[in-house]
């Protein structure tokens, strides 16, 4: 089935190569259309696995603000011992999201190997681009690495008038305020000077 479908893919990924420009602008414009491509796939994957998650997300962040929240209260109220222990499971917590949100960024990710790879197929030892005073010459993946990175920036500035994005966007404010308000520790207004180690000790404000 690959095979027979394969051929299809390479005609349409090589058509804007094909556009009738100069050489380096044709391979520079086909290969921002192929980062273009990257991204929105990314993106889209992106979405369905946060819908697909998007409970176990917001439970973990109300876990983590619920446990912070009380190791504040705990600082507030001289209680060492509930401190400890509210703390542990907010440091815990914040690594689980903090991973998850890497997982899930990552996500957006996957289709940039398969464009390195189909490019290594149709572009092996062509130089688009050589270093001044120098025998280093630059190929395909400088064309797509800075390609992907400046489509993506900009793609990232213009989301907010996809409607299916902005949509994921407005849910994820959502599901941000429905896991509520971390309390700073900035509202201690005085720390008493026993428990001045416990005050300065917390590390999950020095992370959020």
């Amino acid at each position: 089935m690959f095979e027979s479908i394969y051929p299809i893919i390479d005609n349409l990924l090589i058509a804007p190569y094909r556009f009738g420009l100069p050489t380096t602008a044709a391979f520079w414009f086909g290969t921002a259309v192929m980062a273009f491509w990257c991204t929105l796939a990314g993106e889209l994957s992106m979405t369905l696995v946060y819908l697909w998650n998007r409970e176990y997300y917001t439970d973990l962040n109300r876990k983590m603000t619920r446990m912070h929240n009380i190791s504040v209260e705990a600082v507030r109220h001289k209680e060492k011992e509930t401190f400890k222990s509210a703390n542990k499971w907010a440091n815990e917590y914040f690594g689980k999201v903090f991973f998850s949100h890497a997982a899930l960024f990552a996500v957006s990710l996957w289709p940039v190997p398969f464009a390195l790879a189909w490019l290594q197929t149709r572009f092996t030892g062509i130089d688009i681009h050589s270093v001044p005073f120098t025998e280093f010459s630059l190929g395909y993946p400088f064309v797509f690495i800075l390609s992907y990175i400046i489509v993506r920036y900009g793609f990232s500035k213009v989301r907010s008038f996809i409607p299916v994005l902005k949509k994921i966007d407005d849910l994820r404010a959502e599901d941000a305020k429905d896991a509520g308000e971390m309390t700073s520790w900035n509202e201690l207004a005085q720390i008493p000077e026993d428990n001045a180690e416990t005050a300065n000790g917390p590390c999950l404000e020095s992370k959020a």
